[in-house]
């Protein structure tokens, strides 16, 4: 079972950039040097207790009166065991928000932490159901199985994981992609479900969009508008969708190709509301203004038909599989 994890091949890993290794070799080092640190822990806890306990040997019941009950051997020992899952999960998110991707953590963990042995099942009812012999032989599976679970407890808190199988698994996940190309990938895909619906009459997908001139034309529910009319002196707010605030994210890559970039490059929009209708985008050289209506609709005016042209079939017409 832990045969496969007690010699791990290191390799040289070109896929990643000198910046990721650093931070994932700077993870290793934490993670190993824990382990040891932790069993000597556990180890200086174990023998205060045996101390105590040889000296109030009158008073067996109250041998943490003076270590205390956070002397806790057993808590050490599972704080050994979970940084396996903390190790996995620190290079795992790293990568994940660095890169935008959307990774299966719990899938890893699965595959690079063993499961430990499987307990006997006690038959229905107990052993008032079993013979004699039945008995001692459940009773002798029981002890071999608590022989292999404290085998298997240490050997967790042993773990050889390497940052390199944490890589490889995500590379796995990625299916053949690099960062980049999967979380473009990605992407695209969520601009494309956010600008098209389905008509379950033709049972075909439409798009939510439409061209006009130099604008893009978003149609549609991209914004609610709350008019606020039970007040004195009414002021419409209005509240961007996440549609919208999407559709935002793909014009900031497409200016300039940072990804979830649309709060920092339109704030106003990315608030809960707005008072605001029209907005003017002098930092911007392809998208020169946006205005919001009442109905839902969104128009985002270009500087040119060409860039409307460009943008749409980049971003909101490309559906990867």
């Amino acid at each position: 079972m832990m045969e496969k994890f007690s010699a791990v091949e290191i390799k040289a890993d070109n896929r990643i950039s000198e910046d990721d290794k650093a931070f994932c070799l700077r993870q290793q080092e934490a993670f190993d040097k824990a382990g040891p640190a932790l069993q000597k822990v556990a180890e200086a806890m174990a023998a205060a207790k045996a101390e105590q306990a040889g000296i109030l040997t009158a008073d067996e019941d109250f041998i943490d009166r003076y270590v205390g009950g956070d002397c806790n051997v057993d808590g050490v020992y599972d704080t050994m065991k979970k940084r396996n899952r903390t190790f996995i999960s620190t290079v795992v998110n790293y990568f994940s928000r660095k890169y935008s991707v959307e990774l299966d953590e719990r899938e890893i963990e699965e595959h690079l932490i063993p499961t430990g042995p499987k307990e006997p099942n006690l038959p229905w009812g107990g052993y008032r159901s079993m013979s004699e012999d039945e008995i001692a032989s459940y009773r002798q599976e029981l002890d071999a199985y608590k022989v292999e679970k404290d085998k298997f407890e240490q050997s967790l808190r042993t773990l050889p994981l390497r940052y390199e199988q944490i890589v490889d698994e995500i590379f796995v996940q990625l299916g053949g992609f690099s960062f980049q190309e999967r979380a473009m990938n990605e992407f695209l895909r969520l601009c494309w479900d956010t600008s098209h619906h389905r008509n379950w009459r033709s049972d075909q997908y439409e798009e939510e969009f439409e061209i006009k001139n130099d604008v893009l034309r978003l149609t549609g529910s991209w914004v609610y508008c709350d008019e606020n009319k039970w007040m004195s002196n009414p002021v419409s707010e209005y509240k961007p969708s996440q549609s919208l605030k999407t559709i935002l994210d793909a014009l900031v890559h497409y200016e300039v190709g940072k990804f979830k970039g649309g709060a920092q490059w339109f704030p106003e929009l990315f608030k809960y509301d707005t008072q605001e209708n029209q907005f003017e985008i002098a930092h911007m050289n392809k998208i020169k203004s946006i205005k919001l209506f009442k109905n839902g609709r969104v128009d985002i005016k270009f500087r040119s038909a060409a860039f409307v042209q460009e943008f749409v079939e980049q971003y909101l017409r490309r559906n990867p599989a």
